[in-house]
């Protein structure tokens, strides 16, 4: 209205009114969006009778205004409809995490422990790597692991691992059997992978998956079961990162007997040895993905995991946590990473002090 009062008749810029119209569609409501295209229809009417003039070129600009008014209220509908389906998904998702991946206690009986868990997609909430932590008869059981894969063919991985761990640790009295309970769900995932369609037609499979030849369902993982009073801890190894543990300010590996990953117990042909450890007091006990330790900086160096746990431990005035060393871990390595690559994820545990309620 100002532009066409301050310039001379043979001036128009009533077209300008309908980028108010197009850009009120990020941020309004098709009402809202409604409401600005008729004021700006309104406004281009009242300049134009204050000019004494409605000629064809206000017709023809009345007649787009209205039209980007009618097809931009129908973009707002298809927009917030859009917006809602994204928030089901995302709450599905939460669910999802919160089912699979549950959030860890600060202490279960005498063991103490933390964690944390980061997707390298920013936007998913659950990633290719897993854990569970589970009370049994037979002790404390834990899992960390890593399933080769990602997109949904790892969120169903996980699933399987998660699922078929949960229910073999309250069953099985020792660590190998519990493995090859998983063995075989992972096998029996691997010779049925979901390959038939899904409602609407799509593909179990949408693009970017990765489900990859029946061979490849596999998951490395770190099986721990803690005695009742958490001083000894089995451990079996599959496939995944050495343990460390932080023993009087020292961070070392953790000695275990290497085998192949879950879902390969076929290939396997001896069982994997189970080794067993103790824990003094004040000891910390590290379970970690690959993820955190092929984190890279700027220059392509990989994270050094032990020497940061080192330099943590020596320049800390008071005793290590399992709570701060997490918290630590985590910060440093998005210091160090900015772009993470790998999904992260990072459990520590330790014996509660006798008498430490």
């Amino acid at each position: 209205m100002v532009l066409d009062q301050a310039t001379p008749p043979h001036y128009f810029f009533g077209s300008l009114l309908a980028a108010s119209v197009v850009l009120s569609l990020f941020t309004y409501p098709p009402f809202g969006v409604l409401a600005i295209g008729v004021a700006g229809c309104v406004l281009l009417a009242v300049t134009q009778s204050l000019e004494d003039y409605i000629g064809p070129m206000t017709i023809v600009a009345l007649t787009v205004l209205a039209t980007i008014t009618l097809l931009s209220a129908s973009l707002g509908v298809v927009r917030r409809r859009t917006e809602g389906r994204f928030r089901r998904v995302q709450a599905v998702a939460e669910a999802v995490q919160l089912a699979l991946l549950r959030p860890l206690p600060e202490r279960i009986g005498p063991l103490r422990l933390a964690g944390f868990y980061r997707a390298a997609d920013d936007e998913s909430l659950i990633g290719g790597d897993l854990y569970s932590v589970r009370p049994t008869p037979f002790g404390i059981r834990v899992i960390v692991g890593d399933v080769k894969g990602k997109g949904i063919s790892a969120t169903q991985t996980v699933a399987t691992v998660i699922s078929s761990f949960q229910e073999a640790a309250l069953l099985h009295p020792s660590l190998s059997q519990v493995a090859e309970r998983i063995d075989v769900a992972l096998q029996l995932d691997r010779d049925n992978p979901p390959m038939e369609p899904m409602g609407g037609g799509r593909p179990a499979y949408m693009p970017g998956d990765t489900p990859g030849p029946a061979e490849e369902v596999f998951v490395t993982a770190v099986l721990l079961e803690f005695s009742a009073d958490a001083c000894t801890v089995r451990v079996l190894e599959r496939g995944h990162q050495p343990l460390l543990i932080i023993r009087h300010g020292t961070v070392s590996v953790v000695e275990a007997d290497h085998s192949l990953p879950l879902g390969m117990g076929d290939l396997l042909t001896a069982p994997p040895r189970t080794v067993t450890h103790t824990l003094d007091p004040g000891d910390i006990l590290i379970a970690y993905s690959d993820g955190v330790t092929e984190a890279r900086d700027s220059a392509g160096t990989f994270y050094p995991l032990r020497e940061r746990l080192q330099g943590h431990c020596a320049s800390s005035a008071e005793p290590v946590s399992p709570a701060g060393l997490v918290t630590f871990l985590e910060e440093d390595v998005v210091r160090w990473a900015p772009t993470l690559v790998d999904d992260l994820v990072a459990i520590a545990f330790q014996p509660a002090p006798s008498g430490d309620e």
